[in-house]
């Protein structure tokens, strides 16, 4: 049985999202048939998620859950579809851990064990090196700010009096501010919630500005994850090889 890595969990909606930080219960009233927001706002992500292909950044990760808590300073490069690496840094820049996947296989090293561990991504993948369960393409997806939405319309649109929108569907629910930006998704399949998350910190105003910090939640398994970003280069060139790792050239 292949060991969970609480350090690389650390790096690794919507009303939730804000209810969790209001102080009064937010009053939300169905759209008007015909309110063009609800397209607006979808068509805008779609276009944003086809154009953010790649990240490079450091962050300070925290993490909470039942065994404990804890933070750490990783880099992260991401790359769609479904390309990850994720280095975990100690008190001195060394590299204590480094999980590298280009969506077909993945290998992950630590300092205190000889060698790699490798084999083939499968959608459990994550959850069984790093406790957290997301595919790698759903992964890159939350880290780049931009999941992309259902191909169907909502089942029910709604807006409260700062303009906020939120976009119901059976399995997910999206939130957008009043300035068009994404900032919570919830993902509900089987009326059960699975993942909660929230962006903020915009450094501008502009709908295609990118969030410096991400929130995910995992209510099943009582977990929590804070990614602050504090250096970003969004669609860097990044070869190939970054998403391999190999003994004696990590």
């Amino acid at each position: 049985m292949r060991r969970r890595c609480a350090s690389l969990v650390v790096a690794l909606p919507a009303a939730f999202a804000v209810l969790a930080c209001a102080t009064a219960p937010v009053v939300w009233r169905p759209l008007v048939e015909g309110d063009p927001r609800p397209a607006r706002e979808l068509a805008a992500l779609r276009t944003l998620a086809a154009e953010r292909l790649a990240l490079r950044a450091t962050a300070k990760v925290g993490f909470e859950g039942p065994d404990g808590s804890g933070s750490s300073t990783q880099l992260l490069l991401v790359q769609r579809p479904a390309s990850l690496r994720i280095e975990v840094l100690g008190l001195l820049q060394q590299r204590v851990l480094v999980l590298a996947t280009d969506g077909a296989r993945y290998q992950l090293y630590r300092a205190e064990s000889p060698g790699l561990e490798t084999g083939d991504v499968h959608p459990g993948v994550l959850d069984e090196v790093a406790g957290l369960p997301l595919t790698p393409e759903a992964a890159a997806s939350l880290l780049l700010a931009t999941p992309a939405p259902p191909d169907a319309p909502p089942a029910q649109a709604r807006e409260d009096a700062s303009g906020r929108l939120s976009l119901d569907w059976p399995d997910q629910t999206l939130d957008f501010d009043a300035a068009g930006r994404l900032i919570a998704l919830a993902f509900h399949p089987d009326a059960r919630e699975r993942l909660l998350a929230r962006w903020d910190a915009w450094p501008d105003a502009s709908a295609s500005a990118f969030p410096h910090r991400l929130e995910l939640e995992l209510p099943e398994q009582r977990t929590h994850w804070t990614v602050e970003f504090r250096e970003v280069e969004l669609d860097p060139a990044l070869a190939p090889e970054l998403f391999r790792l190999q003994l004696g050239g990590r």
